[in-house]
């Protein structure tokens, strides 16, 4: 009985409802439907229970709320604009006290960094706003911490203290909970130059890509050309495919007889990057921890009199997010993707998309500020990616001696030349073979003389 054509796996297609599901779930989370029950003024005596309980994670909850109630005033005329954002300001320094007591009570550098994301929107769009650098906002007092503001502070005080005690952490911070002097080995490396504001900073990140990239180097070499092993057998592949695609079970048993007669590993080619992967997570939690000491300095056109000029559009320095450098960044880290090595041959155009699409949707959250980044890190990472651009393209032009076959599909060895083993046994072999002829009588006449051999008189 035929066995009916098993379904094709259309990757392309999985890729997109993955995709749309992702969108619809963030658009569900961003436009859920207001409370009608709440008000503003509850919603903020809520936000103001939460400071004085400490309650962080409820206060952040709270603060979107409060900001979506804000905005449908200023829609209903309500409100001003400028009175709403008076408020938004109250709302911010609220939840950002809250976080920042909250970290200090659990000991945890990350939630003080939530506190830094909260005001880092306000104090990068109203720095100059006299209602954000001015107004004092009355805040719960927490005798504790006696660094964190006991009564009223402004938005500008609150987001300088704020990172003033996450520079003092960073200093002392373990990485992983046992990698000391993460903030140390970044700073001495800006130090090898000085730490000029035009120069070190950027020439630093590019020292940091270049060392880790050369770390790395064998073993993405040693991805890209097994990848490149595995695409001489596409062929093959392509024909067992076509051959039993309506037997999948065959099928899959016969690409991996190919795999074992060629002598590949499928997923040899993985564990190269699983050993990357916790050098690019300790580097970057380094360059997390040296995040603000990367304001003093500057890149082309990082610079704070062309931000002026672009008002705003441009970072002032490398410690602020800078949309052209993310632009950069997403071009390099789209052609780095292009260049990556693909195990699978047949799955090459899917997962190429699906690199692509990664790309873009890593590089769209942080121009929205989901994912915010300040430049020394994008800076770093597109080192990065154009020195992993210029190894494959090394890499792919490398010649590749073709597959030969090393086991026999019932799982034996094929029979091998023995001088192939023992290099000395082949030199021997191949000069034997180019020996120069006698002199005198010739070989052929040498090998048929038989009989006593010749007696020798002693010399005198």
């Amino acid at each position: 009985m035929a066995k009916s054509p098993a379904p094709k796996r259309n990757m392309t297609f999985i890729w997109i409802i993955w995709m749309l599901s992702f969108v619809w779930i963030f658009s569900t989370m961003n436009n859920r439907p207001k409370d009608a029950t709440k008000s503003t003024v509850s919603s903020f005596e809520q936000l103001i229970k939460a400071n004085k309980e400490t309650r962080d994670v409820s206060a952040a909850s709270i603060f979107n709320e409060y900001i979506k109630e804000l905005d449908q005033d200023v829609k209903d005329k309500k409100l001003s604009e400028a009175e709403a954002n008076k408020k938004k300001f109250e709302g911010a320094v609220l939840t950002a006290n809250t976080q920042i007591r909250a970290g200090l009570q659990r000991n945890e550098t990350q939630r003080i960094r939530l506190a830094y994301q909260t005001l880092w929107s306000y104090q990068k769009k109203h720095v100059d706003t006299p209602a954000w650098k001015e107004t004092q906002f009355a805040v719960a007092r927490d005798s504790r911490f006696p660094d964190v503001p006991q009564t009223t502070t402004s938005g500008q005080d609150l987001f300088e203290k704020t990172k003033s005690i996450i520079s003092d952490r960073n200093k002392v911070e373990i990485i992983w909970g046992f990698i000391p002097g993460g903030y140390t080995s970044i700073d001495a490396l800006m130090a090898l130059t000085g730490k000029i504001p035009g120069f070190s900073y950027w020439f630093g990140a590019l020292l940091l890509a270049l060392v880790v990239r050369i770390i790395v180097f064998p073993f993405t070499q040693k991805t890209i050309m097994h990848s490149r092993q595995m695409s001489q057998l596409s062929p093959l592949m392509t024909k067992i495919k076509e051959e039993f695609k309506d037997d999948p079970q065959e099928m899959n048993k016969r690409v991996m007889g190919l795999y074992k007669e060629y002598g590949l590993n499928p997923a040899a080619g993985c564990a190269p990057a699983f050993v990357q992967m916790p050098l690019f997570l300790t580097v970057y939690q380094c360059m997390l921890l040296y995040e603000f000491e990367f304001q003093n300095g500057t890149f082309l056109w990082i610079n704070k009199a062309t931000s002026i000029m672009t008002k705003g559009f441009t970072a002032p320095n490398l410690g602020t997010q800078d949309n052209i450098l993310i632009v950069v960044y997403g071009i390099s880290m789209i052609i780095s993707q292009m260049l990556t090595p693909i195990s699978d041959p047949s799955q090459k155009k899917q997962m190429r998309l699906m690199g692509v699409g990664i790309s873009v949707l890593f590089t769209f959250f942080m121009f929205t500020g989901a994912f915010p980044v300040v430049s020394g890190f994008v800076l770093y990472w597109t080192f990065t990616n154009i020195f992993a651009t210029v190894q494959s393209l090394r890499a792919y032009r490398l010649p590749l001696e073709p597959l030969q076959k090393v086991n026999t599909k019932d799982g034996g060895v094929y029979p091998t030349d023995p001088t192939d083993m023992f290099p000395w046994m082949k030199k021997l072999a191949d000069k034997g073979k180019t020996a120069p002829p006698t002199k005198g009588k010739s070989n052929i006449e040498t090998s048929k003389k038989t009989g006593k051999p010749q007696q020798h008189k002693p010399k005198k």
